[in-house]
C-alpha cells in the first residue's frame, strides 16, 4: 500500500524554486534542496525526480506564477499599451521587491547553453510571455495605440528580449530609475 505524502508538494516545489532562482542551478547542490524543502532525499527523489527534473518543474512554476502576476497588472485596462506598460512596470517592481533577477532570464544564460531540455523548456517559456504581449500589442495597433505598420510578433520579441538588459542593468547597478527609464524607451520604440 502506498503512503500518503507527508508534506504539501507544490509548497516544497516553490521552495525548491526559490532556491534555484536565488543560486542558479549548478550552485545548488542536493544537500541544499533537501534542507530548504525540509524532506528526505527519498521522498524528493519519488515526488520530483532528480535535481534536473525539479529544476525543470521550478521554471514552470516561477512562469505560471510570475505571468499570472503580469496579467493581474494589465487587469481591467482599457489601453491595451497601457496594460504592456503596466506589465514592464510589474515585472520590474517585482524584481526590485525581491531583489532577484527574472528567473527565466537567469536560467536562460545559465542553462540554455549547456542543456537543451532546459533550453527547450525557456523558450516554451518565452513564447508564453511573447504570446502574451503579442496580443496586446495587436489590440493596441486594432485602437490606434501602436502603428499597424509595426510587426506585432516582432515588436514583442523586442520587448521579451529586453527584459534581459533590465535585469542585466538591475544586477550591475541596482538603479530602479535608471532600469525604469530604459523600460520607457522600450516602450516608445513601439509607438
Amino acid at each position: 500500500m502506498a503512503r500518503n505524502k507527508e508534506f504539501d508538494p507544490t509548497e516544497k516545489l516553490e521552495k525548491a524554486r526559490d532556491l534555484f532562482w536565488e543560486k542558479g542551478y549548478h550552485a545548488t547542490s542536493m544537500q541544499d534542496l533537501v534542507s530548504q524543502m525540509k524532506v528526505n532525499r527519498g521522498s524528493m527523489y519519488d515526488t520530483y525526480g532528480d535535481k534536473h527534473q525539479l529544476f525543470l518543474e521550478s521554471l514552470q512554476n516561477y512562469a505560471l506564477e510570475t505571468y499570472a502576476e503580469y496579467r493581474k497588472a494589465a487587469l481591467g485596462e482599457k489601453s491595451a499599451f497601457k496594460a504592456i506598460g503596466l506589465i514592464i512596470k510589474k515585472a520590474i517592481e517585482r524584481s526590485f521587491e525581491e531583489d532577484k533577477v527574472c528567473m527565466i532570464v537567469k536560467s536562460s544564460f545559465e542553462m540554455a547553453p549547456l542543456d537543451n531540455e532546459v533550453k527547450e523548456v525557456l523558450k516554451q517559456l518565452s513564447n508564453a510571455l511573447i504570446s502574451i504581449f503579442e496580443d496586446l500589442i495587436s489590440k493596441a495597433q486594432l485602437a490606434a495605440e501602436i502603428p499597424t505598420e509595426k510587426n506585432a510578433r516582432q515588436s514583442a520579441q523586442f520587448i521579451v528580449g529586453s527584459f534581459a538588459g533590465l535585469w542585466q542593468m538591475q544586477a550591475l547597478y541596482n538603479d530602479r530609475e535608471m532600469v525604469m527609464q530604459m523600460a520607457k524607451n522600450t516602450l516608445n520604440i513601439l509607438k
